[in-house]
């Protein structure tokens, strides 16, 4: 190249120079999003968005999880109680679970009699499975020399009207369980000569709750 060439080509080279220069320039310098297209502010405005949304994702599945882990265990609390339910009718059905009711509730008989007395407390109970279904009610039973015996007997027979020949008295609603011995109505003030006294309400429902070849049991 001659010296007049070269030195031609001199401004050219300068102004290709400042053109890559700026080019770099501008490659390099970070572009402000409001400045930018349309298009691409969408694109950042869109990416900010799904950055600021991580967190809140985050705590939404936190909460799902409690919530998940709350619902679990009010299952668990639930089917627990339940079967706690379950045993506790289970015993109280059996013959134990009924047997300790009936003491605790101050009954000495067993769980298979229909009627049951109590001597020392003169008490009665009317029974059906295992389970007291009328009483205690006040009695009177047998008077000193003439007591009301002890054990367990059944009914052998009924009468509405019924009558004493040994002491010519009237003993309504009477339920025969030994010999002359029945539950009848008359005072329970007043000790017998070995039957049961009951009320007159009491003695009507005594009379028609028991039945034929019914338990009795008389506990001291």
């Amino acid at each position: 190249m001659s010296v007049s060439a070269f030195r031609r080509s001199i401004p050219l080279l300068a102004a290709g120079s400042a053109v890559a220069a700026v080019a770099v320039t501008a490659a390099l310098t970070p572009r402000d999003p409001a400045s930018a297209s349309p298009a691409a502010a969408t694109s950042i405005a869109a990416a900010h968005t799904v950055t600021d949304a991580k967190p809140l994702l985050g705590a939404e599945l936190a909460a799902s999880a409690r919530k998940a882990v709350a619902s679990e265990q009010a299952a668990a609390a639930a089917a627990k109680a339940k079967a706690a339910a379950a045993a506790r009718a289970a015993y109280e059905n059996s013959a134990a679970g009924k047997t300790a009711a009936l003491r605790a509730a101050g009954v000495p008989c067993d769980i298979y009699a229909v009627a049951c007395v109590s001597l020392s407390k003169q008490e009665a109970w009317l029974m059906r499975g295992g389970k007291v279904v009328y009483g205690p009610v006040r009695v009177a039973t047998g008077r000193a020399g003439l007591p009301t015996p002890a054990g367990d007997f059944h009914v052998f027979y009924k009468v509405v009207n019924g009558w004493s020949n040994t002491y010519d008295a009237p003993m309504p609603y009477s339920v025969y369980f030994y010999r002359g011995d029945a539950f009848h109505e008359d005072p329970v003030t007043v000790r017998s000569h070995g039957c049961i006294h009951l009320s007159l309400h009491n003695a009507e429902y005594f009379y028609r709750f028991l039945g034929y070849g019914d338990l009795v049991e008389i506990r001291d």
